[in-house]
């Protein structure tokens, strides 16, 4: 059917068929039937057809489409590039050319061509500049430019609809939840009102604007010039250090952030700016611990694992999961360890052994898959802090002897991750003993947490001027980047769920609390960085409570999310069950992050009291086996024993499954000793004292061995 000629042309202009590309579309139509199985003449035909239509967009793509289909990726970009010196301004030929050079040379070589595909086409092709700002945020976090990425895909966010929106989304909200990265790069920072003549209005509402589009690199330039009429105005200093970090240039906003820092009048948008850029520092630093593998060959698979068996200072994890594991193809994943050397004291953590190094043993199990992809040996892969490589290998070699086939000094090594050295006194490498309750350990942890910010208030710091944070407490002049410093210190530490209340250190510093920041309960949260977030008064605050408290907890403030969802449980006026339950497990969650284990039970107990409805069964189900996983934490807990007899005697009928779970839990928590209490009771059959105990009801099942009886599928 013959298309209208005012119809929208096909090639994606925007322009009616009529004035585009209506007469050349026959021979694109023949392009089309002849690029996949005659390339060479379908090219021939375009040369001809580019000659006579040379401000043909479309003849013009097609042509670079089938050059680079032929591998010809340089005369692709020759053909873009000529086009564009005629038609600078073609919103579709930027933003092809911009994917075609983004994809060829990354970012840096691309940044300028973006900017302007940004500008020009954003309008017409939300969905395409879309794409391209989701390409730019991968390169951008693959090389740790952790807020470039963040505000690409901000970005892509705004401009994408339907599935690749949702695409975009749940990558960003990967990002935003992950505990890996520090809080302060992966949130929301927003650019400072700048006060001034109508110039200086003008000139920061167009840089403005051009951070809606993800021009940072233009923005950037009009702040400097702002900067270099107000080389005093601690806002442009801090928007200018804000669009350069949005464009991937961390150190020259950090150093732009330090600079604001010293001009913001308003102490805390100072703090906020120097703590940020003592972190973007800290994430670039040269001056890092790296965490080093080396891949050691050997022979007798068999025989490795058993004298590694048999060695005193090497511990079999059982946590492996083998199904799931991802490995090389080819080969098995055989065993995973942990090599240990002694302690160094009798109390306390100094009571327990360390690790030295993990271990994975690997077999070929298929000689053919694996060697394609370079693995013709069995081995082992030695992983640990590069200061402990060759000690380990050492340690390593002793243990194996002969059964290493490669050479000393010949392993394949290499560096996996990082960390500022400056994290060193926090790096615990303690392994808890099988006999030692989970709550145990980790306070002792927790222990070792606080001590470490002993060594760490002792150190020199450069942001200190060499001074060490208990020296430069006494310095007036020191007060905001030493509060900077703490914030940092305790961003790192919350990676980890076993930060030390930062309350805590200010008080040893002697430095105030933070003025308080007002929320109403009404501008949406996301709008917010970490660190205002946690000035947030959550005694002061009546509304949105609840995403007040996921977000917290999201960002790693245990103790301020815990308190939000306090005031929510005190308050009571939930809308539905189903809502107080999330909140009851929100709840236990950072209860068991606190150690509390007897507050996270209690929040699951009063979970599984509000559950009702035709999914009851399954959902109190749900809460008992995430109850009996707090609760392995400290195996000696009488309640164990307890829900164990509730586990059996109201499920094991009807869920006959459930046993194998429950044996792999108690067998990997050491607690086979249990595995009797799944036995006899209701399950096995109905004990003394009678009764029928339905799902649903008030009255609660009977601990072991008697009482009501429940019948499956009531």
């Amino acid at each position: 059917m013959a298309l209208d000629s005012y119809s929208l042309c096909i090639c994606g202009s925007g322009k009616k068929l009529k004035f585009c590309c209506q007469d050349v579309l026959p021979e694109l139509s023949r392009v089309s039937t002849l690029r996949e199985n005659q390339p060479e003449v379908a090219l021939e035909l375009l040369r001809s057809l580019q000659k006579r239509f040379p401000d043909k967009e479309s003849v013009s793509r097609e042509l670079m489409g089938v050059l680079l289909d032929l591998g010809r990726n340089t005369d692709a970009a020759a053909v873009g590039t000529d086009f564009l010196k005629a038609h600078p301004d073609h919103p579709l030929m930027l933003l092809l050319m911009s994917e075609l050079r983004l994809m060829r040379e990354g970012f840096e070589a691309t940044r300028r061509l973006l900017h302007r595909a940004f500008q020009i086409s954003s309008r017409q092709h939300p969905d395409k500049v879309a794409s391209l700002a989701y390409r730019v945020a991968a390169e951008m976090l693959q090389r740790g430019s952790i807020l470039a990425g963040h505000e690409h895909l901000a970005l892509a966010l705004r401009l994408s609809r339907g599935e690749a929106q949702q695409k975009v989304l749940s990558r960003l909200m990967s990002i935003e939840g992950d505990r890996n990265l520090p809080s302060m790069c992966r949130t929301t920072w927003s650019l400072l009102s700048i006060a001034g003549s109508d110039e200086v209005v003008l000139q920061d509402q167009r840089a403005r604007k051009l951070c809606l589009l993800g021009c940072w690199e233009p923005a950037a330039i009009l702040y400097n010039r702002l900067a270099d009429q107000l080389p005093t105005e601690g806002a442009v200093w801090f928007n200018l250090g804000l669009c350069q970090l949005w464009d991937g240039r961390d150190r020259e906003g950090a150093s732009s952030l330090h600079h604001a820092a010293t001009l913001l009048t308003d102490a805390e948008q100072a703090i906020d700016a120097e703590a940020l850029a003592q972190m973007v520092d800290l994430l670039w630093s040269e001056d890092r611990v790296h965490v080093a593998m080396a891949r050691l060959e050997i022979r007798a698979v068999s025989e490795v694992v058993s004298r590694l068996r048999e060695a005193k200072n090497v511990q079999f994890l059982k946590s492996h999961d083998h199904e799931n594991c991802e490995h090389v193809p080819g080969t098995d994943h055989v065993a995973e360890l942990v090599l240990l050397q002694d302690p160094v004291g009798t109390t306390g953590l100094s009571a327990l052994r360390e690790s030295l190094a993990d271990l994975d043993v690997f077999d070929v199990v298929d000689g053919d898959a694996a060697a394609s992809q370079g693995y013709t040996s069995p081995w082992i892969e030695l992983t640990t802090s590069e200061f402990l490589l060759e000690r380990s290998l050492e340690c390593l070699r002793e243990l194996l002897g002969d059964l290493i086939v490669t050479p000393a000094g010949e392993e394949e090594r290499d560096r996996l991750t990082s960390e500022s050295r400056m994290m060193l006194p926090f790096e615990l490498r303690h392994v808890r003993p099988d006999e030692m309750p989970t709550t145990e350990y980790r306070r002792l942890l927790g222990e070792g947490m606080s001590a470490g910010v002993e060594i760490w208030l002792s150190q020199p710091l450069a942001v200190l001027g060499n001074r060490s944070p208990l020296e430069a407490a006494g310095v007036p002049e020191l007060r905001r980047p030493l509060t900077a410093a703490v914030l940092v210190l305790h961003d790192l530490l919350r990676r980890r769920d076993m930060d030390p209340s930062e309350s805590v250190t200010f008080e040893r510093l002697g430095l105030p609390r933070r003025a308080t920041f007002p929320f109403d309960g009404s501008a949406h949260l996301g709008a917010f960085n970490s660190l205002t977030l946690a000035r947030i008064d959550v005694d002061a605050v009546s509304a949105n409570l609840l995403e007040l408290g996921s977000r917290l907890g999201m960002m790693g403030f245990v103790r301020l999310a815990a308190r939000c969802f306090d005031r929510l449980l005190e308050q009571n006026q939930f809308e539905d069950w189903t809502t107080a339950v999330s909140v009851c497990q929100s709840r236990a969650s950072l209860a068991r992050i606190l150690n509390n284990l007897e507050l996270a039970c209690g929040m699951l107990d009063r979970a599984r009291g509000l559950v009702s409805g035709p999914d009851a069964f399954r959902l109190r189900l749900e809460l008992d086996i995430r109850q009996l996983s707090y609760l392995l934490d400290d195996v000696r807990q009488p309640a164990l024993k307890s829900l164990l007899h509730r586990l059996r005697d109201q499920y094991l009928q009807k869920v006959p499954e459930l046993r194998e779970l429950l044996v792999e839990q108690l067998t990997a928590a050491g607690a086979a000793d249990l595995l009797c209490e799944l036995d006899g009771g209701l399950a096995g059959g109905a004990g003394a004292g009678g009764g029928l105990w339905l799902p649903g009801s008030t009255a609660e099942a009977p601990a072991a061995g008697g009482g009501q009886l429940w019948l499956p599928g009531q």
